[in-house]
């Protein structure tokens, strides 16, 4: 049986997620809900749920203080969240688990089952590091570190320090600077969603390109492009346009 906890000032919302649990996820058991912040904090300060669900914006206390008072965190979080509200950003960045109100049931399901496949369901100090890092980068409208989790780690970089990503099935494969590279848990759909802002480009339906590390394009073989650690990555051919638009 999991234990878990909702922290929501709105009570429409704290009922509603409470009900679909029990309706859908049996094997989750709320033990406790609140809509005072506060409250929540000092229960959480003496009790130690294996799951939280837990409110951004809230009054008195936003979910990130209340994260912020209780490290190291004992338990696993789940955000919920509105899709336009602030802070959704690092938490893609920082690789935490989130729902968008309201809460569809399928998506529920698949996070409920994301945190039972956990090998640690703590938030680790670093995690929880650069998740606040990253909510001051946003604050100042700068990007901050993606994470990069294998099956042994994550790795937190600056979007940077990316030079290209290859799809590998439901799998990317990501190329850093000084030639290191990382097989992550993500579709490069997913990596191309959080990266879209910052100058990177799908060349290819296999492939996507930080423009500031594209060398050369050669139109030879098809064309293709030249990256700064010299791997040449195909482009197809209904995107050569679009590309050269970039420079």
């Amino acid at each position: 049986m999991i234990t878990a906890v909702i922290i929501d000032d709105e009570r429409h919302s704290v009922e509603t997620l409470a009900w679909k649990l029990e309706k859908h996820c049996p094997e989750v058991q709320v033990s406790s809900t609140f809509t005072d912040p506060v409250e929540g904090l000092e229960f959480l300060q003496e009790t130690k749920p294996d799951l939280l669900f837990l409110d951004i914006e809230m009054p008195r206390l936003n979910g990130f203080e209340l994260l912020k008072k209780i490290v190291p965190i004992p338990f696993d979080v789940i955000f919920t969240t509105a899709y336009d509200e602030f802070g959704v950003k690092a938490i893609k960045f920082s690789a935490l688990d989130y729902l968008l109100k309201p809460v569809q049931v399928d998506e529920l399901k698949t996070a409920i089952e994301k945190h039972r496949q956990k090998v640690n369901t703590q938030l680790t100090s670093t995690q929880l590091k650069v998740l606040f890092s990253n909510i001051q980068e946003e604050k100042q409208g700068r990007p901050g570190k993606i994470a990069l989790a294998t099956k042994e780690s994550i790795e937190f970089v600056f979007p940077e320090e990316i030079i290209a990503c290859s799809s590998d099935s439901n799998y990317t494969m990501v190329y850093l600077e000084n030639g290191r590279k990382k097989l992550i848990s993500r579709t490069l759909k997913d990596i191309e969603e959080l990266l879209s802002e910052y100058q990177f480009f799908r060349a290819h339906h296999s492939h996507l390109v930080n423009l500031r590390h594209v060398k050369e394009f050669v139109r030879n073989d098809g064309g293709y492009l030249i990256m700064s650690n010299q791997m040449t990555l195909p482009v197809s051919r209904s995107r050569r346009e679009e590309l050269l638009k970039q420079f």
